[in-house]
């Protein structure tokens, strides 16, 4: 068995996508004008204030001035709003539209910006808390796409950890990068950014200042490897197998790996020369909250320069040979390398890597 431990990063799969354009969304900041313009009428129609009403209401107004945020992950990059135009750009958005978001409610909003290219492209998304709550570990399941125009997320299942997004404090805006599936990518640039449907479906969150024990949620977040369905079922356990055994190693070494609110697909570096040929092993790796089964996509692994060991090809995750995938779960998966192409394989690299996942479909474990 030839093996190598040698593990890139950068040979990630997303079962989505990344960013583009600088169209400021106006759609929220309108819609936000015309509540303050309905409740300024129902003001007018209140005859007398009284002078502490007034001061109540002034105070109220200066607490619930918004501040722009970055992300932790972004903020331990050394990404700053002075030297990040992306970041300078968002808070700029922020200082100019206070009236963004709904009073005692998270709302979200699309910014009109983009970040990263195909097949990484992914929205810049703004999340605004106006309420009095400080929120770590949210979850939520989001609607968003044009009026006109399919959805680019039906209830889309996403999660923003502590420990990579930080802490949502109150009357604070932060950025979110939602990867946008390549196949919703046509429908994405067309956007009119007036014209959008934003919804939250379901939300959740733990108070930041709770006293629970986070160890909990830690262990939550944690990564592990699982072993395939029809390898369990064969008594094969990590103690047993050494190959699940080198699969767990990498787990334990590397808890970064994969993108947060996604599927990722991984080429371990580890493979087999056998008498039929190359297998290669990749993990697959749940970041969402969602638990799936008969998992199915289109996988193209090659280089920058459009050489293809694999390109769209159909690869299937029955739910009777691998079981289900849990967030924070890692499967590992195997790909027989074309025997034209093992030259090619063995040539990629970090610098010259090209991924993608495309037509990513799943059954949802309720």
């Amino acid at each position: 068995m030839n093996k190598m431990l040698v593990f890139i990063g950068i040979a990630a799969l997303l079962a989505g996508c990344d960013l583009i354009g600088n169209t400021k969304d106006e759609s929220s900041s309108q819609e936000s004008s015309s509540i303050i313009k309905a409740s300024d009428d129902s003001v007018s129609q209140t005859a007398a204030a009284s002078t502490s009403e007034m001061n109540s209401d002034e105070e109220k107004s200066a607490k619930e001035v918004l501040s722009f945020v970055p992300q932790t992950d972004e903020i331990n990059k050394g990404l700053t709003i002075e030297n990040d135009e992306v970041l300078s750009t968002l808070q700029q958005m922020v200082e100019e539209d206070q009236d963004m978001g709904f009073d005692d409610d998270v709302t979200i909003i699309y910014s009109g910006q983009t970040f990263g290219k195909t097949p990484n492209l992914s929205g810049v998304f703004l999340i605004v808390n106006r309420t009095d709550i400080p929120m770590k570990n949210m979850e939520f399941t989001y609607t968003f796409g044009g009026i006109d125009r399919k959805l680019i997320f039906d209830k889309k299942a996403f999660r923003l950890t502590e420990e990579n997004f930080g802490v949502l404090e109150p009357n604070t805006v932060m950025p979110m990068y939602l990867s946008i599936p390549s196949e919703s990518e046509a429908a994405f640039a067309a956007l009119d950014a007036k014209q959008v449907i934003e919804e939250i479906n379901a939300f959740n969150y733990d108070i930041a200042d709770s006293s629970s024990d986070s160890s909990e949620t830690i262990d939550q977040d944690q990564l592990f490897l699982k072993l395939p369905k029809q390898n369990s079922d064969k008594g094969q356990t990590i103690d047993n197998n050494p190959l699940m055994a080198e699969f767990n190693q990498l787990v334990i070494e590397h808890p970064e790996m994969g993108f947060e609110n996604d599927v990722t697909v991984l080429y371990s570096q580890l493979y087999d020369k056998t008498d039929n040929g190359v297998l290669a092993y990749f993990l697959i790796i749940n970041k969402t909250m969602v638990t799936m089964e008969d998992i199915s996509f289109n996988f193209s692994y090659g280089t920058e320069n459009n050489e293809m060991v694999w390109d769209q090809e159909p690869y299937t995750m029955t739910k009777e040979l691998f079981g289900v995938l849990e967030p924070n779960a890692v499967i590992p998966m195997t790909l027989s390398v074309p025997a034209d192409k093992e030259t090619l394989f063995f040539s990629i690299t970090e610098e010259n890597v090209q991924t993608s996942v495309d037509k990513f479909n799943y059954q949802i474990v309720k």
